[in-house]
């Protein structure tokens, strides 16, 4: 193919999945007999479906060489997308029309059998991906190589760490020289250095001529990788462009709704996190309908939480905050607000002042932990994002948070049991 020639068009993409509604059955015997005369007698209600429209008319043209990430909040099509280009997945309508060979990374480790050793999967793999055995052959030292497994080739790969089996993964796709690379997000397994690398990778695949797509929630990683992005939201696409402008709407109100009062009493915990002794409850923005911040204006929110044992000790809250695109700030503020020893519902007031935030978007994550001692204090309940919260510009110009300015100064944090 020539330069800036099509490899990849896509026209009117579309995948309907049907899902069926089932009522649970109830444990008790007469209860379940009056379901199924329900459901005998009502046959409309008893086997309803919705049609879910995972891609709804999308529409694109990539060229030769182009590095495009495709960027969306989690149900946005992006996957799916990407398993339909693969031809994992039929569409329901559309077309799809491709120049050359293309090479996925969807999951990680799809098709590698796990009681087999490094080596066998890498000849397994290369044949499911394409490859010949004379292809593998030439490569398999720069595969090897690349994944840094080393001694470990001939170990059976259920006995890798996860590191080890994205790395053998990666390393055996990046190498088949695909003319279109597809990936997705399977860079966020690997450590920083091994990401760096894989990016490199990617970058010296695209600088060949190559055509590489990229989902990602990492927007560092969008932003070191991509010249182009497209943005789904609810399986269509609603920006085709350059990075940055399609970086800003996915982390726009769009995206991340800034609101006053959150409930958390349905969200899913991460694990180490089983509520057993306290929990979060809410947490409602004070003094600030908007949930946007001049510069250096104080944030005042209230916290709703709720013991389940007594003599729970010192509870204390641990906050830290995040960019939009989940870069971390580096700093992060405990501290110890009240000691209580009954079972019961509390409300605690928070005031972050002189936070010396750049101008953007953040999230909060707030951390529970109590304790009698702080050797034998815990983490209790994890709650990210909390809320989001934007900041403005002091002076009308435009900054960037950098480790000079955007700090946090956790130094004038107020947090005070206010009711019992």
């Amino acid at each position: 193919m020539s330069e800036n020639q099509t490899s990849l068009k896509i026209e009117n993409i579309k995948k309907k999945y049907v899902i069926k509604h089932v009522t649970k059955k109830p444990d008790d015997k007469k209860e379940r007999a009056k379901l199924a005369l329900y459901n005998l007698t009502h046959p409309k209600q008893a086997n309803q479906k919705e049609d879910f429209w995972a891609l709804n008319g999308v529409n694109f043209e990539v060229k030769q060489g182009e590095k495009v990430g495709i960027i969306g909040k989690n149900g946005a099509g992006k996957s799916t997308l990407l398993k339909v280009i693969s031809r994992i997945t039929e569409p329901t309508d559309g077309k799809i029309e491709f120049y050359g060979k293309i090479s996925s990374m969807l999951e990680v480790g799809t098709g590698f059998n796990r009681e087999l050793t490094g080596r066998e999967n890498i000849y397994l793999n290369g044949a499911i991906l394409g490859m010949t055995r004379a292809e593998i052959d030439a490569k398999f030292d720069d595969i090897l190589e690349f994944s840094e497994v080393g001694k470990f080739i001939d170990t059976p790969v259920k006995r890798y760490s996860s590191g080890m089996f994205v790395r053998l993964a990666f390393a055996v796709a990046s190498h088949l020289e695909p003319d279109i690379l597809l990936v997705d997000e399977v860079l966020a397994v690997g450590d920083t250095r091994f990401q760096k690398k894989c990016i490199q990778k990617m970058r010296s695949i695209a600088d060949s001529g190559k055509t590489i797509l990229f989902v990602s929630h990492q927007m560092n990683t969008i932003r070191q990788l991509c010249d182009r992005v497209i943005v789904l939201k609810e399986g269509k696409v609603i920006y085709d462009g350059e990075v940055e402008g399609g970086i800003r709407l996915y982390n726009s109100e769009a995206y991340m709704e800034k609101r006053n009062h959150y409930e958390y009493k349905d969200l899913a915990r991460l694990p180490g996190y089983n509520l057993d002794k306290a929990e979060i409850l809410s947490l409602d923005i004070l003094h600030n309908e908007s949930c946007i911040y001049e510069a250096d204006e104080p944030i005042d929110f209230k916290l709703k939480l709720k013991t389940k044992v007594p003599d729970i000790g010192d509870l204390s809250f641990r906050m830290l905050i995040w960019q939009a695109d989940e870069t971390p700030i580096e700093t992060a503020f405990t501290k110890t607000f009240a000691n209580i020893n009954d079972v019961g519902e509390y409300e605690v007031e928070a005031t972050i002042r002189n936070h010396n935030l750049a101008p953007g978007l953040y999230k909060l994550t707030l951390i529970l932990s109590g304790g009698n001692s702080s050797s034998n204090s815990e983490n209790l309940d994890y709650i990210y994002p909390a809320f989001v919260f934007e900041v403005l510009n002091a002076d009308g110009t435009s900054r960037t948070w950098s480790r000079s300015w955007g700090w946090v100064h956790f130094d004038d944090v107020d947090l005070k049991l206010i009711e019992e």
